[in-house]
């Protein structure tokens, strides 16, 4: 649904949207005719919207725990319309069609189709073993193999990108619906969504405010400045930006997306989203939705546009224009997030239409020469002429204490220099901004350049490059820039939880044991080339970057003469550390004394 759409209608509406606009958009399918997607209410680890590296993510996750094999459930009657296999991206996958409404569903990152359309499975095998064994895309004709709702029509896997989970969208004519509109997917809730923080911009403020929000009941939450003061009104003129950031925990610990998002001035709506659809087009736009410099992925933060932001990026949209309320009126203003259940959470806060006194203590912090921009002592530069600039406004670039920054850098990173903090006024950009930090003298192989994404509350790669006198960089985040030292070696620990398979025996490979090592790093970043050895020998491994890990197979054929194997694991990182070895005395006692005939037999 459209947010001028919704906008012109108001709040009162918006629970009965789907028969307003259901006709253009959303299939009108009754919801008691959609069901759930697995044979348990698995809870939901990605949410319809998310920020996706490049486009917004156009389906839910649910969650298998690490384990494939779960049967895939049919969400409604229909037929099996298209098939397709590849080794990224969603993997292997299924649409469901129901001609009658119109919809379909898509089943991605499988591990293999079947249940009551056995059949399509042989298919299966037999496209990849006459055919292209790296992928295939086969469209089938109507009626050919069609199911029940909840009829078993596959299995949940792990194929293409992404730990073991499945993911299901929801598509129309017109695009993308989000899977929480039906009521029999969005898993009933008491839980209002958390609201973490309000960036409130205005064209009067010198800097743009950043406040904390603080849960103080059910969906109520207070606001603070960053001195810690209560924060309940403010002096402003001209046109307001408000920014909430926050998310919603529905069934699952993650961190998902909200539904819909409301914006209340005097009691009466000026803004409001759901997040209940996506056209086709609208997928690539996250620009419309988010602050693309203050929302992440991993971790998910997401700062929401309580405005309409135009899909020109270059076009700057705004939440309150004051100049249409007198002078020195109090402005009530309510900003709330809402769940597919109706859970709303929200914080207020009054506006005085009334310009602030300029703060003469407020200096210059950064110059500016076209899209190129510099700190005062000229150590920082950021080049935004390749990058897209929405708004009027200019990038600031603070000199700080180390005192002053709102985190704690990790003990074993020593500050070398200064920090300097990234931040905008009445402006974003979208692309990479390019940047250059001159030290003055060429950094060592343990100094690097560290970046404090000050949206997540974590330190984030920022792609630096060592010159001569100091470091370059790409930037598309605002927060603080800083050399430290890496003096911490990286750590290996087993992963002793994972269990991929609980009702497939048959892909199990019975002749090698399988054995997951965990590598991380606090400073650099850990090096994916380990040193591996088997009683004292070096031994094949392969990394498995959607875990962080090492894997390991290890043929069951040796407890045939030894009893215990030693494993030993060394891991370093980029600055050079190496770390202790990592023993693990593994007992091949449990493993299996009747291997097959085919297995491979190593002494």
């Amino acid at each position: 649904m459209r947010p001028r759409e919704i906008c012109t209608f108001g709040l009162s509406l918006i629970f009965l949207a789907p028969s307003l606009f259901a006709e253009s958009k959303i299939p009108e399918i009754p919801h008691s005719e959609v069901g759930f997607p697995l044979p348990y209410y698995s809870p939901v680890s990605g949410t319809f919207a998310e920020i996706r590296n490049h486009n917004l993510h156009l389906g839910s996750d649910f969650k298998s725990y690490g384990l494939n094999g779960h049967n895939i459930l049919a969400t409604f009657d229909g037929y099996v319309e298209e098939i397709s296999y590849s080794k990224t991206g969603y993997g292997l996958s299924l649409n469901l069609y129901n001609p009658k409404y119109k919809i379909k569903s898509k089943y991605a990152h499988l591990h293999s189709f079947g249940g009551t359309l056995y059949e399509l499975e042989l298919l299966r095998r037999a496209l990849l073993l006459m055919g292209d064994p790296t992928g295939f895309q086969l469209k089938l004709p109507p009626g050919m193999f069609v199911t029940k709702k909840g009829n078993a029509i596959g299995k949940t896997g792990e194929t293409g990108s992404g730990p073991p989970h499945l993911h299901l969208e929801f598509r129309s004519e017109k695009g993308n619906i989000n899977p929480l509109y039906f009521s029999e997917i969005h898993q009933k809730d008491v839980t209002p969504p958390t609201i973490l923080s309000m960036f409130l911009e205005g064209d009067g403020l010198e800097k743009p405010l950043l406040l904390t929000a603080k849960e103080i009941g059910k969906g109520k939450f207070e606001l603070y400045t960053e001195q810690g003061d209560k924060f309940s009104s403010v002096q402003l003129t001209g046109k307001i930006r408000i920014r909430l950031s926050g998310y919603d925990k529905i069934r699952s610990r993650n961190k998902n997306n909200v539904y819909g998002m409301d914006l209340f001035v005097n009691g009466k709506s000026v803004f409001s989203r759901n997040f209940d659809f996506l056209s086709f087009e609208d997928k690539s736009q996250k620009h419309q939705f988010y602050d693309i410099n203050r929302s992440s992925l991993s971790p998910p933060v997401y700062f929401y546009h309580m405005y309409e932001q135009p899909k020109l990026f270059k076009e700057e949209g705004y939440s309150i224009n004051l100049s249409s309320f007198p002078k020195k009126e109090k402005v009530q203003v309510q900003a709330s997030l809402r769940d597919a259940t109706g859970n709303v959470s929200s914080v207020f806060f009054d506006i005085i239409h009334e310009e602030q006194t300029p703060d003469l203590s407020v200096k210059q912090i950064s110059k500016k020469t076209g899209n190129k921009y510099k700190s005062l002592d000229g150590v920082v530069s950021i080049d935004l002429t390749k990058a897209e600039i929405s708004g009027d406004g200019s990038l600031l670039i603070t000199e700080i204490f180390e005192k002053e920054i709102p985190f704690k850098i990790p003990k074993g990173l020593p500050l070398k220099g200064k920090i300097y903090q990234v931040d905008t006024k009445r402006m974003s950009w979208k692309g990479e901004g390019q940047g250059e930090m001159n030290l003055g003298f060429t950094p060592s192989i343990k100094d690097s350049l560290y970046f404090f994404d000050s949206s997540i509350g974590k330190f984030q790669g920022i792609q630096p490059k060592r010159k001569p006198n100091g470091f370059s960089f790409k930037l598309t985040k605002v927060g603080f820039l800083m050399v430290l030292s890496d003096e911490t070696p990286p750590n290996v620990f087993p992963m002793t939880s994972i269990a991929r398979y609980i009702e497939l025996p048959e892909v199990r490979n019975h002749c090698m044991e399988e054995k997951y090592y965990g590598l991380s790093d606090v400073g650099s970043g850990f090096r994916t080339n380990v040193e591996l050895l088997v009683d004292g020998q070096s031994f094949p491994y392969e990394y498995d970057p959607d875990r962080s890990a090492i894997r390991v197979l290890i043929p069951k054929s040796l407890q045939k003469e030894r009893p215990y194997l030693l494993l030993e694991v060394k891991a370093s990182d980029f600055a050079g550390n190496n770390s202790e070895p990592f023993l693990d005395l593994i007992s091949t006692n449990g493993w299996r004394e009747d291997l097959q005939a085919s297995c491979p037999v190593i002494e």
